[in-house]
C-alpha cells in the first residue's frame, strides 16, 4: 500500500497566491492524501475547503507553529510542506511519496526553480560549522543524500518528525532557520535526508505577504534574532568565537548604507545587534528547555540503532 501524504501550505496574507498553489496541488492528491491550507493573519485564502482540502485558521501567527498545527490535523504517513508562493510541477507528491521507499530516508528536499540559486551549481547544499555559514542549493541536476532542507518544498516522514520534537516555534517572525533546525535533528537522529530532483517547484518569491511582510529594521533584528538563537542551539563550543566574527562581519555587509558621516545604518545596526541579544536571552530562557526534549529524543534513536 502508497503511503499517505498530508500536504501542509502555510500561508499569510496572500489569499491568491495561496488559493492558486492549493487548487495545483489537489489536482494531485491521491486517494487518503490530504491538503491543509493553514492560514494566518487576516486575509482567507481563495479556496474553499471540500472532502480532501481543508482552510483551518492557525493563530497567533508563526510559521513553524502553523506546520506544527497542520502536522497535527493529519495523519498521514508523509507530510509535504509547500510555500504558498510557489508553482507546482506535475508529479511532485508522488516524487516525494517514492522517495520514502528507503525506510532510512526521514526527510526529502524537492528542488526548486529559484531566483537565489545559480543554475547548474553541482552542489546541493553545504555548512560550515566553524561559521555557521549554511549554503543552500537545491537545483542540482542529479538526487542524492543532502544535509538539510528548504521550507519551500519539503517532506518528512510523520514518524521521524514527531520523535524529533516536531518544529520549534522559537523561530519567530520570518522564522529563519527553522527548517535547518529541524533537519540536523532528524539527521543527528539517525535519518537520511534526500535530494529529490524529480520533486520540482518554482519558488516565485513574492515581496508581500508571507515571511516578507517586516519592513526592513524588524525583518533584519528577526534575522539575527533566530540566527542567534539557532547558534546557541547547534555552534559546537570550540567554534563559538568564530561563529560570531562571521556574523559580526554579516551585520556589517547588511547595514552598509552611508547615512550623513557613517559608512552604516545605525538603525539597522542597532536591529540587528539587539536581534542577536534577543535570540540569546530566548535560547537561556526556552530553548535549553526544547533542547533537552530533542536530545532525549535523539537518545532514544541511537538506543533503538544498537539494538
Amino acid at each position: 500500500m502508497n503511503p499517505t501524504v498530508d500536504v501542509v501550505i502555510p500561508t499569510y496574507n496572500r489569499p491568491l497566491s495561496a488559493g492558486r498553489a492549493a487548487r495545483a496541488v489537489a489536482l494531485q492528491l491521491d486517494k487518503g492524501d490530504i491538503l491543509y491550507v493553514m492560514w494566518q493573519g487576516n486575509r482567507k485564502p481563495a479556496i474553499e475547503a471540500s472532502g480532501s482540502v481543508r482552510v483551518v485558521r492557525s493563530a497567533p501567527a508563526g510559521l513553524p507553529a502553523a506546520r506544527n498545527a497542520g502536522v497535527r490535523a493529519g495523519r498521514g504517513d508523509i507530510v509535504l510542506f509547500l510555500d504558498d508562493d510557489v508553482d507546482v510541477s506535475p508529479g511532485l507528491i508522488a516524487a516525494h511519496r517514492g522517495a520514502y521507499a528507503n525506510p532510512s530516508v526521514g526527510a526529502v528536499a524537492g528542488s526548486l526553480d529559484d531566483p537565489y540559486f545559480p543554475s547548474g551549481e553541482p552542489a546541493i547544499a553545504s555548512y560550515d560549522e566553524k561559521t555557521g555559514r549554511l549554503l543552500q542549493n537545491f537545483c542540482g541536476k542529479e538526487s542524492g543524500p543532502t544535509i538539510s532542507v528548504m521550507g519551500a518544498n519539503m517532506s518528512f516522514r510523520r514518524t521521524a518528525l514527531q520523535e524529533v520534537g516536531l518544529f520549534d516555534e522559537n523561530f519567530l517572525h520570518n522564522a529563519l532557520l527553522e527548517e535547518v533546525d529541524a533537519a540536523f535533528r532528524i539527521r543527528a537522529a539517525g535519518y537520511i535526508i534526500w535530494y529529490c530532483r524529480e520533486a520540482h517547484v518554482r519558488h516565485l518569491r513574492e515581496e508581500c505577504g508571507g515571511c516578507r511582510a517586516d519592513a526592513r529594521p524588524a525583518y533584519l533584528y528577526h534575522q539575527f534574532a533566530n540566527t542567534a538563537y539557532f547558534a546557541a542551539r547547534h555552534a559546537p563550543r570550540q567554534y563559538r568565537q568564530s561563529w560570531f566574527t562571521f556574523w559580526k562581519y554579516r551585520l556589517e555587509f547588511e547595514t552598509r548604507k552611508r547615512v550623513l558621516w557613517m559608512r552604516h545604518d545605525p538603525v539597522l545596526v542597532a536591529a540587528g545587534a539587539f536581534g542577536a541579544c534577543a535570540g540569546v536571552v530566548r535560547f537561556l530562557l526556552w530553548g535549553r528547555a526544547n533542547r533537552k526534549i530533542f536530545t532525549t529524543e535523539t537518545q532514544r534513536a541511537q538506543r533503538r540503532e544498537k539494538n
